[in-house]
């Protein structure tokens, strides 16, 4: 499951609200210092402009990604194959087997099913 890589801006949508409000009382609002209906209009245009680049880098990049996990699972199935094969053509203790990445047969270590003695528990009957 991917998460929602969509952003929202609570400032556009307060921005949309308040520019309705101001509109709804008059289109030609001007506030005076350069605050008018027209320049607010405008501002909030860029900034949904810019959200929307956002969201569709985002989202390019959650597509960039999946397909890179799935190309590193291919590798990875890729190196097994890579190792299988040359162990079965040369032996899984050749030096072959050593020169791309493997442990020879004879040097694994097995897993003991044994736990070791702990330190306080006496070895040579002391």
């Amino acid at each position: 499951m991917t998460p929602n890589v969509r952003r929202r801006s609570i400032a556009l949508d307060v921005a949309r609200s308040r520019w309705q409000g101001l509109v709804s009382q008059d289109p030609d609002m001007d506030l005076g210092n350069g605050l008018t209906a027209k320049t607010y209009e405008s501002s909030i245009a860029a900034l949904e402009k810019q959200l929307l680049r956002i969201n569709n880098l985002a989202a390019d990049i959650q597509t960039a990604r999946a397909i890179m996990r799935q190309m590193e699972r291919e590798m990875s199935d890729l190196n097994d194959r890579f190792m299988k094969a040359t162990a079965a053509k040369f032996g899984t203790s050749s030096m072959e087997v050593l020169a791309i990445g493997g442990v020879p047969k004879i040097e694994r270590k097995r897993r003991s099913s044994m736990k070791p003695p702990s330190p306080s528990t006496p070895t040579n009957g002391q």
